[in-house]
C-alpha cells in the first residue's frame, strides 16, 4: 500500500493548500493548481474530522436554543493558509459577505 493511501485526508489538503496558496503566484496559477485542492477536499467525510452525527433532533423550545446555528472548528493556521471547518444546523445559512484578496473551498453533504 503507498504511503499517500496512509495520509490523513487533512494532511492532504493542508500539504496542497500550501502548494496552492504559496506566495508569490498568480491568479492562472493559483487556478491551475486549485482544481488539485478541489478533490482531496471533496472526499472528506465528517468521520475523518471525528464529528459524530447527532444522536437525535433537538427538542424545540429552550433545549433547541442551545445549539448555535453555526459552529466553527479550527483546524490548522500557517503563514500560508488558515483552515478550518463551519458546521451548520440543518436549514441553518449565513449572511451573503465578502473576503476581499481570499480564497475558499467549500463543501456540503
Amino acid at each position: 500500500m503507498p504511503r499517500d493511501q496512509k495520509t490523513p485526508p487533512i494532511q492532504k489538503i493542508a500539504k496542497q493548500a500550501c502548494i496552492t496558496y504559496r506566495v508569490p503566484k498568480s491568479s492562472a496559477d493559483v487556478s491551475d493548481t486549485q482544481s488539485e485542492l478541489i478533490s482531496p477536499v471533496a472526499t472528506v467525510r465528517a468521520a475523518d474530522l471525528k464529528i459524530a452525527p447527532r444522536k437525535s433532533k433537538p427538542s424545540s423550545g429552550a433545549a433547541g436554543l442551545q445549539s448555535p446555528p453555526v459552529t466553527y472548528m479550527h483546524i490548522c493556521e500557517t503563514e500560508v493558509f488558515s483552515m478550518g471547518v463551519f458546521l451548520l444546523r440543518p436549514g441553518a445559512s449565513t449572511p451573503l459577505h465578502d473576503h476581499p484578496d481570499m480564497n475558499g473551498n467549500l463543501r456540503s453533504y
